[in-house]
């Protein structure tokens, strides 16, 4: 399955969310891919909707264990469940792209389970509009957030070396 869309997701969520590292949010959006190539293998599904579900809760206890871990006393607890709930929600976001293009569906539970998908990829049209159309508004999303950053230090450079 192609990734281009996940990665949109993943893009655009650092313009909303500066706090959370640019690769942590790339890395959510393909934990379910992640999962899935090394559980293959033991035939363990992970692309159902109730396995994206365990995932993400289990994606958004370890990002709090870790936030916490490495942020004891800088930050408040709210804000590393806050940084954990967007983990959560970006490995689930996986599930529900996939939802949108997988051809044949994806199981509810477990591989035997009823499938239920939309299957957009069953055409290349299908698969090109979805791909490009939300990685290129995410991209671009993120590239606006990169360039008002970079305006905003530039005139912070600016006005402290003019009090000076």
């Amino acid at each position: 399955m192609p990734f281009l869309a996940h990665f949109g997701i993943g893009l655009a969520t650092k313009r909303f969310f500066p706090q959370i590292p640019l690769w942590a949010l790339l890395i959510s959006t393909m934990v379910l891919d992640i999962l899935f190539n090394i559980f293959i293998f033991a035939f363990w599904p992970s692309h159902g909707l109730f396995m994206a579900a365990v995932w993400s809760a289990s994606a958004m206890l370890i990002t709090v264990l870790i936030t916490t871990l490495l942020n004891s006393k800088k930050t408040q607890n709210t804000q590393n469940f806050y940084v954990s709930m967007i983990i959560g929600l970006l490995v689930f976001s996986h599930w529900v792209l996939d939802f949108i293009g997988w051809p044949g569906g994806l199981p509810l539970l477990f591989n035997d389970s009823l499938t239920i998908g939309l299957g957009v990829f069953s055409t290349w049209f299908g698969a090109l509009a979805m791909e490009i159309g939300i990685f290129l508004p995410g991209l671009a999303i993120y590239i606006h957030y990169i360039i008002k950053i970079k305006k905003i230090k530039v005139i912070d450079d600016h006005s402290s070396e003019i009090e000076s």
